[in-house]
């Protein structure tokens, strides 16, 4: 006659030795189940992968980063710069200068503003370069 604890110890002994690997299989299943089949999704769209540059993919991924080419340079920042001024009205040319965490921007206002339009006009240029370029002390000087 099984008592109440033989007929605990063997319901213990079953579940452990077929309910606990029943449930580590079927959730091991659940997590390869991510709609990728051979390289190519259940949507018959290609997985997306990064160019071979050399350093596996790392600097196509992060192209801020120093060792890329692409990384922010004088140049990119200059033309950058230019197209931040270009749709504020009444500036004819501009010059930008760059001396470390200083950037100098001179513009060039229209012959036909008032000395408080070219002062409003500087101060409009000086907080537009300052918002688009954090990372340098900004200085906007204009004159006609």
């Amino acid at each position: 006659m099984l008592t109440k604890r033989m007929l605990r110890r063997k319901l213990r002994v079953l579940f452990m030795g077929f309910a606990v690997p029943a449930l580590i299989v079927v959730s091991l299943s659940g997590c390869a189940a991510d709609g990728v089949n051979n390289g190519h999704r259940s949507n018959n769209q290609k997985v997306e992968t990064y160019g071979h540059d050399g350093y596996m993919g790392y600097s196509n991924s992060n192209p801020n980063l120093p060792n890329n080419l692409t990384f922010l340079n004088y140049d990119s920042d200059r033309k950058f710069i230019g197209q931040v001024l270009q749709p504020i009205g009444g500036i004819k040319d501009s010059r930008v200068s760059f001396n470390g965490e200083n950037l100098n921007v001179h513009i060039t206002a229209d012959s036909k503003l008032t000395n408080k339009q070219i002062q409003a006009l500087e101060a409009k240029a000086q907080k537009a370069v300052q918002f688009n370029m954090p990372r340098y002390h900004v200085k906007v000087t204009a004159s006609r």
